[in-house]
C-alpha cells in the first residue's frame, strides 16, 4: 500500500502539472489576444464546469462500476485535451471543447484516486495518519501546479508549441504511470465498521461539518478561481510580464502549501466554526486588495491573503470528507467536494467574465467579496442547526470533536 500511495503522490503531481501549463498557456495567450474578461470567463467556467460534472459522475460511478477504468479515462482525456489545444486555432469551438476536456479528465481522475489514498484509514482513531496521507497528496498536486504554472510562463515566451510540448509530454508519462497504478489497485474496497458510540458520534459531527466546507468551497473559489482565468487580464493592464505573472502564481501555491502544513502539524481547526470564519474574512480582504491593486508588489498581497483561504478550504473538506464517510463511500465524498470546489470555480469566473466586460476588470473581485461575506453568515445559521444538536450530546469535550464557535 506504501508503494501505491507513492505512485499515486506523483501521478498527483504530473497530472496538475501537466493541466496548469495548458490552463497557463490557453488563459495569457487569449489575454494578450484581448478576447477580453468575458471570454476569458467563459474559457475557465466551462473548465471549472467540466470538472465539476465529472468530478459528481466519478465518485457515483465508482460505487457501481470498476473505479479503476474511471482513472484511467480520466488520464486519457487529459492527453486528449492537450493535445486539441495544441493542435486548433484559439478561440474556436473545438478549442474551447478541447480545453475544457481537460476539465473532464481532471474530475473523473481525482475521486477515485483519492479514495484510494484513504483505503483503510479510520479517520477518528489514527487522524494523524490520515492527515499525514492528505498533507503529502495536497502538496503533491500543488507543488505539480505550482511547476505547471512556472514552466507555462517560462516557455510561453519562447513560443506557444514549447508549452503544449512540455504539457504533452508529462501527460503521456502520467498515462503509463497511471495505468500500472491502476493494475495494482483492488476492484472493491473494504468497509471499515464503526463499532463505537464515539466513533459514531465523531462521524456524524464530521458529516456535519463536511456539509459546511461544501458551502466554503463555493464561496472560497468564486473568488479564487479568478485569480486562474480572470487575473491574466489585470496583469496584462497593469504590466506585470509572463514570467513575473507566473512566478506571482507560483507564490501563490507557496501559501497555499504552507498553510496545508500549519494545519497538519497542529490541529486546534479541527471541528471549528470560528477558524473557518476568520479564514474567510482574511480571504475576502485579499479580494478586496486585488481589485485596488495598481501593482505587481499589491496584487502579491492580495494573493497571500487570499492563498491561505483556498489551502484552508481544501484541507479541511477532505479532512472532513475523509472523517465523515465510510469507507467505500469516500470516492463519492471527494467527488463532491471536488464538485463544490469546480461548481465555485465556474460560477466565479463566468459571472466574473460577464461583469469584467460590461463592468470593469476589477469588479469581480468585489462582487466575490460580498458573495464571501453572505456565504458566512449563511455557513452561521447552518452550523447553528447541523452541529449544535450534536453538541448537546456529546461527551468528547476532552478531544475537542466540536468548535464553541
Amino acid at each position: 500500500m506504501r508503494t501505491l500511495r507513492r505512485l499515486l503522490y506523483l501521478i498527483c503531481g504530473l497530472t496538475d502539472f501537466a493541466a496548469f501549463v495548458v490552463v497557463f498557456t490557453v488563459s495569457r495567450e487569449m489575454a494578450e489576444e484581448q478576447t477580453g474578461p468575458l471570454m476569458l470567463g467563459i474559457l475557465g467556467a466551462g473548465l471549472s464546469l467540466s470538472a465539476a460534472i465529472a468530478s459528481v459522475v466519478a465518485g457515483v460511478s465508482s460505487q457501481i462500476i470498476d473505479h479503476r477504468r474511471i482513472f484511467l479515462s480520466g488520464a486519457i482525456l487529459i492527453v486528449l485535451g492537450i493535445v486539441g489545444c495544441a493542435g486548433l486555432e484559439s478561440g474556436t469551438l473545438a478549442f474551447l471543447a478541447s480545453y475544457w476536456t481537460v476539465g473532464i479528465g481532471l474530475g473523473f481522475l481525482y475521486p477515485p484516486l483519492i479514495g484510494w489514498l484513504n483505503q483503510g484509514e479510520d479517520a477518528h482513531t489514527n487522524r494523524r495518519g490520515v492527515s499525514r496521507v492528505l498533507i503529502i497528496y495536497c502538496i503533491s498536486w500543488n507543488m505539480g501546479m505550482m511547476c505547471g504554472q512556472l514552466t507555462g510562463g517560462t516557455l510561453f515566451g519562447l513560443g506557444q508549441v514549447w508549452a503544449y510540448s512540455a504539457a504533452l509530454s508529462i501527460a503521456l508519462l502520467n498515462l503509463l504511470l497511471a495505468t500500472y497504478a491502476a493494475s495494482r489497485v483492488a476492484i472493491k474496497s473494504e468497509p471499515v465498521a464503526e463499532t463505537t458510540t464515539d466513533q459514531q458520534t465523531r462521524m456524524e459531527l464530521a458529516l456535519a461539518f463536511k456539509r459546511l466546507s461544501w458551502l466554503a468551497n463555493i464561496g472560497g473559489m468564486f473568488g479564487g478561481s479568478m485569480v486562474v482565468h480572470l487575473l491574466p487580464d489585470i496583469a496584462v493592464k497593469i504590466g506585470v510580464q509572463p514570467d513575473r505573472h507566473g512566478s506571482m502564481l507560483a507564490g501563490f501555491r507557496v501559501v497555499i502549501i504552507s498553510t496545508y502544513l500549519v494545519m497538519h502539524v497542529l490541529t486546534f481547526w479541527h471541528f471549528s466554526l470560528s477558524t473557518a470564519m476568520v479564514s474567510q474574512i482574511v480571504g475576502a480582504a485579499g479580494l478586496v486588495v486585488i481589485a485596488l491593486a495598481q501593482s505587481g508588489g499589491m496584487l502579491m498581497i492580495g494573493l497571500v491573503m487570499l492563498g491561505q483561504l483556498v489551502g484552508y478550504n481544501y484541507f479541511s473538506g477532505l479532512y472532513y470528507s475523509t472523517a465523515g464517510s465510510t469507507n467505500e463511500r469516500r470516492a463519492l465524498a471527494a467527488g463532491i467536494h471536488e464538485a463544490t470546489l469546480a461548481g465555485g470555480m465556474a460560477l466565479g469566473t463566468l459571472v466574473g467574465g460577464v461583469l469584467g466586460s460590461y463592468v470593469n476588470a476589477r469588479s469581480p473581485y468585489w462582487l466575490a467579496a460580498l458573495c464571501m461575506f453572505i456565504l458566512i453568515i449563511v455557513q452561521t445559521m447552518a452550523w447553528r442547526r447541523w452541529v449544535l444538536p450534536l453538541r448537546r450530546q456529546t461527551t468528547i469535550v476532552d478531544e475537542r470533536v466540536y468548535s464553541k464557535g
